[in-house]
């Protein structure tokens, strides 16, 4: 079965207050970890961890632009983004809505 073509991306990058990194972490990987099995457009995402820059990096990539904000906009959504989360580890954050332009979802066939 083909995925559906993705059309929108969610990046954040977040750097953590020293020593918080793994909270950090916890945090940044709850809403997409939640999200999977509840919103039907999510079609892939990854968390990562730059330990040398003491950051983290949230992708997650849509059908559409609206699979995400019209979830976030129910009362289940605002739970699972962690409205109630203590963020106190975040030094900086930085999100950006994004078009792609290019991309691989799939594994490459042999």
């Amino acid at each position: 079965m083909k995925m559906k073509e993705a059309t929108y991306t969610f990046v954040s990058v977040s750097t953590a207050k020293q020593g918080m990194l793994d909270k950090l972490v916890e945090i940044a990987s709850g809403p997409t970890r939640k999200m999977d099995d509840k919103v039907p457009g999510l079609l892939a995402y990854q968390v990562s961890v730059d330990k040398d820059r003491n950051s983290v990096i949230v992708w997650a990539t849509f059908d559409t632009k609206e699979s995400l904000y019209n979830f976030l906009e129910t009362e289940q959504g605002k739970d699972d983004h962690g409205e109630n989360e203590s963020m106190e580890s975040i030094a900086t954050f930085q999100m950006y809505d994004c078009e792609p332009v290019s991309a691989r979802l799939e594994p490459k066939e042999n």
